[in-house]
């Protein structure tokens, strides 16, 4: 989604508030889809010939959990900041990593807010903060009740006795 900034580029001190729903899709390698629009409300502030975007999205997600590998819906509420200049207003400063280039009077914003979602994943999905995960000798998901395995710690050094039973 092109989101134009002709209005407040020009205008040091000018806000533009922003309020959308955005459809957008997880790429093909992502372990995540995105379920519905995702919201981004926030706005735009013109800082002395630079733009500073200042938002916070919200999205719901469908997820697989690192230790039962069930499927679970969750919302991810997620911070989004930028720093803009237009590439001409650049009068040969020395490059900014952190800051955004615009060609042109438009951002895609669909874009930013992907990125930004994606970089605030939490490190481990997990259905729930409680969850026990799988069994690791039988597999069964323990959220859903025991296993009769025998959990109990053996000394490895008695594990070729095991194999003469």
């Amino acid at each position: 989604m092109e989101w134009n900034l002709l209005p407040i580029l020009n205008c040091d001190g000018k806000r533009m508030p922003i309020d959308v729903s955005l459809e957008l899709e997880a790429g093909d390698a992502d372990d995540f889809r995105i379920l519905g629009e995702v919201a981004l409300k926030g706005e735009i502030v013109n800082v002395g010939g630079s733009l500073e975007l200042t938002a916070q999205g919200l999205a719901k997600l469908e997820q697989t959990c690192d230790r039962c590998t069930e499927r679970f819906t969750t919302e991810l509420v997620f911070p989004l900041k930028e720093r803009m200049k237009k590439v001409d207003a650049l009068d040969g400063e020395q490059e900014d990593p952190d800051l955004l280039l615009i060609e042109g009077g438009s951002i895609d914003l669909a874009e930013l807010v992907y990125s930004s979602l994606y970089l605030n994943l939490p490190s481990k999905a997990l259905c729930s903060e409680n969850c026990k995960g799988l069994c690791p000798v039988c597999g069964k998901n323990l959220n859903l009740g025991e296993c009769s395995c025998d959990d109990r710690p053996t000394d490895p050094r008695f594990d070729i006795l095991d194999q003469l039973l």
